[in-house]
């Protein structure tokens, strides 16, 4: 291996090159019809055009006798339903001048000849697939249909139905003269075979032949092309490592039809070497580098420059880091491992407790206490491995449990928590409510402001930080949401409706003073009254929480109509507004307000209608109004009152 300076680089490829050009003068083949050299080792047999076709014969017969390993580039053109109609790799004794148009590729009617086929057109009669085709074939007979197909057809690709892809495919025709085996491959897939004796069977005890090329187009067409293959190509061994400090060796893996005189390798850190096996390249730094080799073969043709980017990986520089560690908490592992150059492609984990994973980040949890060795090895797509161990401790995890009992609205509830690992040193007992509200402590007692139904959860930490699972109490407290009513008027004899709201069922109702009601242990009894009262009512739930609350009747005699002579609307909250108290009227039929000028100024209909004063809007100005009312009473009589009220500013 030697370091070239530019200069002498630039040389070598100026001769390689003019040897290039010479070689395409001196080209060892014979071209017919429409084909044409495209360079040194490449030959177009027809253009994208309709009806032509193109031969091209090496000058110089081979013996059958001989076994031989041919690999050629063929391009069947870019156009798949309308491209036509393929090419053929034919051996034959009749000369240098021969071909055909259309079906028959070349070779149809040459005689005795052997033809490797690929047909990229479907000709019903000829038996042909739907699909472009491989096939060995003889004697200038297209059809499959015959004694004179003696292999296929199968699909051209291994893995498609379409050759015609606009792609440089691999063409290998391999012949053992000792097993008189004939083999097709295609891009390094055996296609089709024939065994056979080439000499005898064919070519009647001949065994000289020439071999070329043929390709035709008829109403349907396609730039079909070859080239003497000449592709160099790496050979790596998947086993050496790509590592910094690591000695690379490359390998030539090149496919040439002819021999191999000349290769130049650029390992693209300023080095090069001409041999054809260098020796093991040892890099100075990671990093990423383009390498590249160009053959040349025995007729003078110098290949395209083979480049392929190679990566010198650095070594990973592993790290991870965990939470805390506490028996029976899965805890995931945070992977902290950096790499300059390359990609980690496998992680290697050991817990030390029997477990492994090959997860970047895995999650781990530890049924016992003690102190741990967790390694992390990390290797990259290239085989650089490096490995770290940490030692880590895993603390225990309390267990408790936790009680409380269902309570009246007002009432504490008491909350205990017990320690059900009295070995594990506890720090702090939390509580949550269930509202919003925590407090820390084993025992709470704690008042709800509000009634309901609540699920309070207890959870403790330890001396070493880990917590316990939550435990949860579920509590009722017991809210009657007593409100006995509004305190009232009624006129003296009219029946009332007292109507006590609550929450909850199964509620017991006590009236007291129990005179004048219909019946005092039901929340919406009846009451007939002659003078004023204040009644009290307990409500007792199943739960044994009582409430209590009073409603104050007003008595008068009635029915009447009670109209103040003055108010005053200056928002002060007194006396504001202007309006009628009507104990033992059921119906009111108007209560209207008039000014000096018998302008209806204020009317309503409602027994609890007020008026503020007002007129659209304006407020009315300081002095005397009329009013009037009207309504029946709870007898059904009809009754009205008139009078003059002041508003006073």
């Amino acid at each position: 291996m030697t370091r070239v300076l530019p200069l002498l680089t630039g040389l070598l490829w100026l001769l390689l090159s003019n040897l290039s050009i010479f070689a395409q003068l001196q080209t060892p083949y014979i071209l017919n019809g429409a084909a044409t050299q495209r360079t040194c080792n490449c030959y177009v047999l027809t253009e994208d055009v309709t009806n032509t076709s193109g031969t091209v014969w090496n000058k110089n017969k081979i013996s059958l006798n001989d076994s031989f390993d041919y690999y050629f580039d063929i391009n069947l053109g870019c156009k798949d339903e309308t491209g036509a109609d393929g090419m053929g790799f034919v051996l034959q004794t009749q000369g240098t001048n021969l071909g055909t148009a259309g079906q028959g590729l070349g070779f149809q009617n040459i005689s005795p000849s052997l033809g490797v086929l690929i047909d990229t057109w479907q000709n019903m009669a000829d038996g042909d697939p739907d699909y472009d085709h491989v096939s060995i074939q003889v004697n200038g007979d297209i059809s499959h249909l015959t004694a004179n197909n003696l292999a296929g057809p199968v699909t051209a690709l291994a893995d498609n139905g379409n050759i015609e892809d606009c792609n440089w495919h691999i063409f290998r025709i391999r012949w053992d003269a000792v097993n008189k085996l004939l083999e097709v491959s295609i891009d390094g897939v055996l296609r089709v075979s024939a065994q056979k004796d080439l000499v005898a069977d064919i070519f009647g005890g001949n065994p000289m032949v020439y071999w070329g090329f043929g390709s035709a187009t008829g109403g349907s067409s396609n730039k079909q092309q070859f080239c003497a293959a000449l592709r160099p190509q790496l050979q790596f061994d998947n086993n050496q490592l790509f590592c910094d400090g690591s000695p690379i060796v490359f390998g030539d893996d090149s496919k040439s039809f002819g021999t191999i005189t000349r290769r130049l390798w650029d390992f693209g850190d300023g080095t090069t070497s001409s041999v054809a096996d260098p020796p093991p390249h040892l890099y100075a730094k990671a990093g990423e580098y383009e390498v590249r080799l160009v053959i040349e073969d025995n007729s003078g043709c110098i290949s395209d420059t083979m480049k392929q980017q190679v990566i010198i990986g650095s070594y990973p520089v592993p790290d991870f880091t965990a939470d805390l560690l506490c028996t029976g908490r899965p805890v995931t592992v945070t992977n902290k491992t950096t790499l300059e150059v390359g990609t980690i492609r496998q992680w290697d984990w050991d817990f030390d407790n029997g477990q492994t994973s090959g997860l970047q980040h895995p999650s781990i949890a530890y049924a016992d206490t003690g102190t741990y060795r967790i390694k992390l090895q990390a290797t990259s797509t290239q085989g650089c491995s490096a490995g770290i161990e940490k030692t880590m401790e895993v603390y225990a995890t309390p267990h408790i449990g936790a009680s409380g009992e269902n309570a009246c609205i007002g009432m504490p509830i008491n909350f205990t928590g017990t320690d059900q690992t009295p070995a594990v040193p506890l720090s702090q007992w939390y509580w949550d409510f269930g509202n919003g509200e925590q407090q820390t402590g084993q025992q709470i007692s704690y008042v709800y402001p509000a009634g309901g139904a609540y699920q309070a959860t207890l959870r403790v930490m330890s001396t070493d930080g880990c917590f316990s699972d939550t435990s949860a109490v579920s509590v009722t407290v017991t809210d009657i949401n007593l409100f006995a009513g509004h305190d009232t008027l009624v006129a003296r004899d009219q029946p009332l409706q007292l109507n006590a709201q609550t929450s909850g069922s199964g509620l017991q109702f006590a009236w007291s003073p129990t005179a004048g009601l219909t019946d005092p242990g039901i929340a919406d009894p009846i009451a007939y009254l002659q003078q004023d009262q204040v009644y009290h009512l307990t409500v007792t739930s199943p739960e044994g929480c009582i409430e209590i609350d009073t409603v104050n009747v007003k008595v008068y005699a009635g029915p009447e109509f009670y109209i103040p002579t003055a108010f005053s609307p200056n928002n002060d909250g007194r006396n504001d507004v202007f309006r009628a108290i009507s104990p033992g009227v059921s119906q009111l039929d108007f209560f209207c307000v008039w000014n000096r000028w018998g302008q209806e100024i204020f009317r309503t209909q409602s027994l609890s209608g007020t008026w503020d004063g007002y007129f659209k809007g304006t407020p009315m100005p300081a002095g005397t109004y009329v009013w009037m009312i009207q309504g029946t009473d709870y007898k059904g009589r009809s009754f009205n009152r008139k009078g003059t009220v002041t508003i006073v500013r």
